[in-house]
Formats: structure tokens, C-alpha cells, sequence
């Protein structure tokens, strides 16, 4: 296996782990009280709390495939 297929393969990894791990993260390092949110006078606490949460969530998961994305690349383009 060449170096370049090794780094494609750790990319993938962390970035696809990262995904699916992504409400253990949140839940873990308290990541749901760092975010904001816009319309919160117009929410309960369970919805502004829900929303919080799901967008952190969603932000790991973003950061995830960001991650991942170039190591596919990487190995579609030296295959």
C-alpha cells in the first residue's frame, strides 16, 4: 500500500467516525450550550434546547464529511 492510500484511508476514517459519533461528541464535551440560537423568545426551553443540541449535531456531522471528503478524493484520484 502506498503512503498516499494510507492517508486517504485515516482521513476517511476520522472524518466517517466523527459522523456517526457525532451525538457522543455533543452529549461528551457539552458542545450544545455553545450555540445560538435566533428565535429563542419564541420557543420553549425544550424546543430551544432540542434545536440547540440537533445543531450541534449537525456541525460535527458537517465537520465530519468535510474531513472525509478529501481523503475519498485522494483515493479515487491515485487508484
Amino acid at each position: 500500500m502506498k503512503p498516499i492510500e494510507i492517508l486517504a484511508l485515516v482521513l476517511m476514517a476520522i472524518g466517517f467516525i466523527s459522523v456517526y459519533m457525532a451525538k457522543t461528541i455533543v452529549r461528551k464535551f457539552d458542545l450544545a450550550k455553545k450555540q445560538t440560537c435566533e428565535h429563542e423568545a419564541e420557543m420553549t426551553a425544550e424546543e430551544v434546547e432540542e434545536y440547540k443540541f440537533n445543531k450541534a449535531v449537525f456541525n460535527i456531522k458537517i465537520s465530519g464529511y468535510l474531513v472525509a471528503t478529501p481523503g475519498i478524493a485522494l483515493l479515487v484520484i491515485f487508484r
